[in-house]
């Protein structure tokens, strides 16, 4: 806006009347609705009290013009411009308002040209005009405020041609607005380019076909040359320190301690400690300190040195620059500034909340989420094995190589052969990654050794044969599946070899003496595999299954992205960044969700005008938000829901965070954008369809849901909503009545400590045989590890669940075995036989009571103990949990959760005392 005429208006020349009558929307605001009104002026409340004519001498024309657009802008969007500034004179031409060449751009694109024609229009209409962004629409206003103040007749003759740029000449006095707009904007994109040290990059790109004459490919060939360094600056670059120097000068004793101790204090003193040197309460020294961060805000803005250096630096900062070479592109950063015993850096880094420097980094807001940043950005470029290409995520980021690779060490990534390990959290990740970044077999000692883990060789090569991602190469040589070498000992594709040479199936016994007799793998595993997955077991020959079972589908995998309906909302929770106006990355996902694919821009409709998704980097973005934020008053910290809406809609809801006492259910409905409800049924189906699930899935299944997208904070919320705590089991031994009542109970969840439904008492843990003779109850938890008559300690059994016994997984292997084949099998150990896989038949009523057909005995001498019945998921769960060496739930034959199976590190005192790393424990109620 082109304000300097004003700066000499005597007061005469404003209204007289009052602000009210002058723009008749003031009289709707109050002080304490309007506070960003109230601290312009001593007057706290000037637009009701007083005049133009009066205000102005407090205050400059151009200051209060550009702070009453503002407002406007976010209090008055759908206001008419006629009925908001009646005291401009309707024939007014616009021409004459004091607007640059891009108001003006707008107005000729809307063919405008007097104020009785834009009369009708609003702040929406001008936001729907092509290239018409915040900046034109307030300037729009400003200049409407700056002529309704002054008296018709008064206003001074300004060559509205002539433009706001120092480098304007009299060449372009006579130039269309749009080519006006042009030459300015060429200058200002050059002095962004000095300032950014990128002088001698072209400032222009132009395309022309093969075909065009010559004369047109030389004018190409000049545009695509014109560098920054062909523009001329006027004046010499200005002395942030200098700027910055001169600043402290005009404070006052107090705002200068303020400064120097609150600011800039390392650490910062209290606001009680500076009280007492001022001998004033706290909150003045608060006020002191807002109003402070306030008239710094103001004065540098950019277009000054020090916000043209911020401006630099957070387009530098994207979203995490190496703080020393920010320093060598800005050398003033470095200096020390007389008066605060600080370097310019520190100083931007405490004046400006959009990055932090923090060990070394300047990060954007700060480097927990410039970290965050990292993550999301290495997600969409991981392979299935979590690697990225070091050179891909460079060209993604404004850091250097070295930089980026300081940088990812910072965070914890690994990086080897030129590729970033993203996985690398459990062994077998890890190994994946290592395995696919060398793209090559490696014994197991050089994988064990480059990864460079506090574990055994042992373990490694257990971890690596239980998972199918990696298949043995050789003897001691492992490699990935996906590079479909030929295996050497993966039982599974063995299998496939010998079902396809023997013309799709082959007998049991003669599968496990072909596979046992060429690789050291055990019969019971080689049975184990031929009756699992995509093999089955009929009258004892083996073969593929027919139908295998079809996969399930997962829920959508994008975190923060919630479904409601034909809408879907994503969770951001607002910053100091997206209030100033800065885009902000997004998840792939939203990308796919709107169709905006690599390379291009998807525009959506909005009530404030286009908002863009775009994808011309690496990695999906936004626009900016900020004139929504400004519309509903959204405030830092506050959760925003970025809502999706059918044809191209686009729109944006704010929460305040509900307070961290509130109920569970409430929290983890305000996190999904959901209506609260005091209908636990409601709520649960609102949680469930958030995340593509159906409305009646049980909770049990909401909560994996929600865990798998990486959602942990609901996630927590829900499994605290869903848990009851349960009365204490009484400490007295159970009798049968109540080990029958007990095993009615219904079952919690999978892997919770206590319930996800509701039921009542809490059970202890057991030491039956799930109703076999009670004299062997001992034996069912106990195993071999001591005399029947001394109770052992016991091992703590979570809230939900009760002890079956301690599985050996031998036990397990060979009740799997004998599901499979309906007979008994032995349990070996070696070459000794420790024990049974009783099998017992359909018809048995024993076997209907329990709902098992298998019960596990042990050997003692001539004589056998029954160690537990158990089912054939059980037993699978068990086997799975010793191969994986870790704990994990039982799943039922539904798919469902019905039990946990604990693993023990062997050695450790409970597996030492109970001869057995694995623990089984069953749900409450009947599998």
């Amino acid at each position: 806006m082109t304000s300097a005429p004003f700066g000499d208006l005597p007061p005469e020349a404003y209204h007289d009347a009052l602000w009210t009558r002058v723009l008749p929307w003031l009289a709707h605001h109050t002080p304490a609705t309007a506070r960003e009104l109230a601290d312009l002026t001593p007057s706290p409340d000037w637009w009701l009290t007083e005049s133009p004519a009066v205000t102005t001498m407090m205050a400059e024309h151009e200051v209060l013009c550009r702070h009453l657009a503002r407002f406007f802008l976010v209090r008055h969007l759908d206001a008419a411009f006629g009925e908001s500034f009646p005291t401009v004179p309707r024939r007014m031409t616009l021409a004459t308002l004091t607007t640059g060449a891009r108001a003006r751009t707008a107005f000729q694109r809307l063919q405008l040209q007097t104020v009785a024609e834009l009369e009708p229009l609003s702040v929406k209409d001008l936001y729907d005009v092509r290239g018409t962004g915040q900046g034109t629409v307030e300037e729009v206003v400003a200049a409407l405020v700056s002529a309704a103040i002054v008296r018709s007749g008064d206003l001074p003759e300004i060559d509205v041609r002539a433009e706001d740029s120092p480098s304007t000449n009299a060449s372009t006095v006579s130039l269309p607005p749009a080519q006006a707009q042009l030459l300015e904007d060429l200058a200002q994109l050059a002095a962004w380019h000095h300032l950014r040290r990128r002088s001698g990059q072209s400032l222009l790109k132009v395309v022309i076909e093969d075909g065009a004459p010559e004369q047109i490919q030389e004018v190409a060939l000049r545009l695509n040359s014109l560098t920054a360094a062909d523009m001329v600056l006027n004046g010499a670059s200005p002395d942030p320190v200098l700027e910055f120097t001169a600043f402290l000068s005009e404070l006052d004793e107090r705002q200068l301690q303020v400064l120097r101790d609150r600011l800039l204090g390392r650490p910062p003193r209290k606001l009680a400690e500076i009280a007492v040197d001022f001998d004033v309460s706290r909150e003045r020294v608060r006020q002191i300190e807002v109003r402070l961060k306030e008239l710094l805000a103001r004065t540098f803005h950019f277009g000054t040195s020090i916000g043209d250096l911020l401006a630099s630096l957070r387009a530098e900062i994207q979203p995490i620059a190496a703080l020393d070479r920010l320093i060598t592109l800005h050398p003033d950063l470095a200096r020390d500034v007389p008066g605060v015993d600080a370097p310019l850096w520190l100083v931007l880094d405490r004046l400006d909340d959009y990055f932090e420097v923090s060990d070394g980094w300047a990060a954007a807001p700060d480097v927990g989420a410039a970290r965050e940043q990292t993550r999301i950005l290495l997600e969409d470029f991981a392979t299935e094995h979590g690697l990225v290409d070091l050179a891909a995520a460079t060209s993604a980021t404004a850091m250097p190589k070295a930089e980026l690779l300081a940088w990812l060490n910072w965070c914890g990534y690994v990086v080897y052969n030129d590729q970033i390990l993203t996985r690398t959290r459990s062994l077998n990740d890890h190994a994946a990654s290592l395995l696919a970044a060398t793209g090559e077999p490696l014994q197991t000692d050089e994988l064990h050794q480059e990864m460079g883990r506090n574990t055994t060789i042992r373990s490694l090569t257990n971890v690596l044969g239980s998972d199918d991602r990696f298949v043995r190469t050789d003897r001691a040589t492992w490699g990935l599946a996906s590079w479909k070498v030929e295996e050497y000992t993966s039982i599974r594709q063995q299998i496939g070899l010998e079902l396809a040479a023997a013309g799709g199936q082959i007998e049991l016994s003669r599968l496990v003496e072909s596979i046992t007799n060429r690789f050291d793998v055990s019969p019971s595993s080689v049975q184990a595999y031929a009756g699992n997955g995509e093999y089955e077991i009929i009258d004892r020959v083996v073969r593929r299954r027919e139908s295998p079972a079809a996969p399930r589908k997962a829920p959508s995998a994008t975190r923060r992205l919630f479904r409601h309906g034909d809408v879907w909302k994503f969770r951001i929770v607002i910053t100091r960044d997206h209030l100033r106006g800065s885009g902000f990355p997004v998840p792939s996902g939203v990308a796919s969700l709107v169709g905006c694919v690599q390379g291009e821009v998807v525009e959506l409709d909005s009530e404030l005008g286009t908002q863009s998704i775009r994808w011309t980097g690496l990695q999906p973005a936004s626009g900016t938000i900020k004139r929504f934020l400004d519309q509903l008053q959204a405030r830092e910290g506050q959760n925003a829901f970025l809502e999706f809406m059918p044809y191209g809609s686009f729109g944006l809801t704010v929460r305040d965070p509900i307070a961290p006492g509130a109920d569970p259910l409430t929290q983890a409905l305000e996190l999904v954008g959901a209506a609260d409800t005091n209908d636990v049924e409601a709520a649960k189906t609102a949680l469930a369809t958030a995340v593509d699930l159906p409305g009646d899935a049980k909770p049990r299944r909401i909560l994996a849901a929600y865990r798998q997208r990486g959602d942990d904070d609901i996630a927590a919320l829900l499994e605290e909503a869903w848990t009851r705590q349960r009365q204490n089991w009484t400490r007295q031994q159970p009798t049968d009545e109540s080990r029958s009542e007990s095993s009615e109970l219904s079952l919690a969840g999978a892997d919770l400590p206590a319930s996800l439904e509701e039921s009542e008492g809490d059970v202890a843990p057991h030491v039956d045989d799930l109703h076999g003779d009670p004299a062997n109850t001992g034996d069912a938890i106990r195993g071999d590890s001591g005399p029947e008559e001394d109770s052992p300690a016991w091992i703590p059994v979570p809230a939900g669940y009760r002890s079956v016994g301690w599985v050996r997984p031998l036990e397990a292997e060979a009740a799997v075995l004998a599901y499979q084949l309906h007979a008994d099998v032995p349990v070996h150990d070696g070459d000794e036989i420790t024990g049974w896989a009783r099998y017992v038949d359909e018809a048995s009523t024993r076997a209907m009571d329990l709902s098992a057909n298998v019960k596990l005995v042990r050997s003692r001498g001539q004589s056998e103990r029954i160690a537990c019945w158990i089912r054939e998921h059980e037993a699978f769960s068990v086997t799975q949990a010793s191969a994986e060496r870790r704990s994990i739930a039982v799943i039922g034959p539904d798919g469902e959760a019905v039990g946990l199976v604990q693993y023990y590190k062997p050695g450790s005192e409970e597996a030492t005392r109970f001869l057995s790393s694995t623990r089984l424990l069953r749900g409450r109620s009947p599998g």
